[in-house]
């Protein structure tokens, strides 16, 4: 089988082997390569008891070609002020200064960071093509390279939104539609929920937060929050979230409301230090620790309003409602300080039926019984004590003639 006849077909055989294993290695380099390519993990930590944590964060982490383990990864962070100072961190902030920037830690770095919190730790790996990862990556490294900052806005520019750009713009719009569900509610009702528990916060919101915080975010906007982020990233690109670290803290049962509950709690207070001063006949008192603090309320609401440039919190219809002039209470005249308490009566009577009709969007009760309650309550004792001064006024002019 070696004769000559053979030996014309050896020639074109070879040819023909080493073609198929041309193809053959060709696909498997394509494969290696394919295999090879750089990964993208959006993590999504959960949130915490300190302030800037509250909410949870979020960040994306890239693995280097050929490396699937944390060593050989870079995590680009957006929730990074550039000042360590937290009162100049958010006096800019609320002045609209950029002054948040992104950053690049080390992946082993960041895990042992948020672990060491005892912070749930969830990871979904983005099934994006290498085109869509360099993208993603050079559009990134380029806002770190130029410090570009960022002015930061709990709604519309914080750590979850501005990844949330780049993945949808580096996906040509994947994940614009976000999650088909979102939690009811409104953006008060997310910022109450993210601080519910914390007296503090959510008495300044009662008092501070005005319209433009009242209607239900979209489900694109819904994933300013890094939780709605990853149900959109799930949905959207079909990866489930992985757990790899559960929360250790315990978490307690708590409420949003104790913010409003509170200012409830003050204007009672008001009521009875007024009520108790009229009977002690030092009504003068009573007028000055409620119009002392009314118009302290209004006056920091005033200057809060002015030097705040975020519109969802210097258009507050509170500006209306409690107003600086009740610090004069205490120097009326009894006849114009009747008049007044009834036209501010009437001014708090006014927003409860404006709220009802819907031309105010923002919550008013609770602002509306802070007003009327304590002011009530020195009406009335303003009426109880004008009977008895009477009989006393009507007799000195009979005393004086019979003498």
């Amino acid at each position: 089988m070696t004769g000559p006849a053979m030996q014309g077909y050896a020639s074109p055989l070879r040819v023909f082997v080493a073609v198929v294993v041309a193809l053959v290695l060709g696909i498997a380099r394509e494969a290696r390569a394919e295999d090879a390519q750089r990964t993208v993990d959006l993590y999504t930590m959960g949130p915490s008891n300190e302030l800037p944590s509250r909410f949870g964060h979020s960040l994306l982490c890239v693995r280097e070609a050929g490396h699937d383990d944390p060593e050989h990864g870079r995590c680009y962070d957006y929730g990074v002020p550039s000042k360590e100072d937290l009162t100049a961190t958010v006096w800019e902030a609320v002045r609209e200064t950029p002054s948040f920037i992104p950053v690049a830690i080390e992946e082993v770095v960041v895990f042992k960071f948020f672990k060491d919190q005892g912070r749930q730790i969830e990871r979904q790996r983005l099934p994006i093509s290498p085109a869509e990862v360099d993208k993603l990556v050079s559009s990134i490294e380029a806002e770190i390279r130029d410090r570009r900052a960022y002015a930061y806005h709990p709604y519309w520019a914080n750590c979850a939104t501005k990844i949330r750009d780049h993945i949808d713009d580096a996906t040509g719009g994947r994940l614009r539609s976000g999650p088909s569900e979102i939690p009811p509610g409104t953006f008060r009702e997310y910022m109450e929920e993210g601080h519910s528990g914390h007296l503090d916060f959510l008495t300044a919101m009662a008092l501070f937060v005005g319209e433009g915080n009242d209607r239900r975010p979209t489900s694109w906007e819904a994933m300013m929050l890094p939780f709605i982020l990853r149900d959109g990233v799930a949905e959207r690109f079909s990866v489930p979230p992985e757990k790899l670290e559960e929360r250790l803290a315990v978490v307690l049962p708590t409420s949003r409301a104790i913010g409003r509950v509170a200012v409830f709690l003050v204007a009672f207070l008001l009521f009875v230090a007024a009520r108790v001063a009229a009977r002690r006949n030092k009504l003068r008192v009573g007028l000055a620790i409620v119009g002392g603090t009314l118009g302290a309320i209004a006056i920091a609401i005033e200057l809060t309003s002015a030097f705040v440039k975020w519109p969802e919190i210097s258009h507050n219809w509170a500006l209306a409602l409690l107003l600086p002039t009740d610090l004069a209470l205490p120097w009326l005249t009894s006849k114009r300080l009747a008049l007044y308490l009834k036209a501010r009566l009437a001014m708090a009577g006014l927003f409860v039926v404006l709220e009802i009709v819907g031309v105010v969007q923002q919550p008013m009760l609770h602002l509306v019984v802070l007003v009327a309650l304590p002011l009530g309550g020195l009406l009335s004792a303003l009426k109880a004590r004008s009977p008895a001064d009477a009989p006393a006024a009507a007799s000195a002019p009979a005393s004086t003639s019979s003498s």
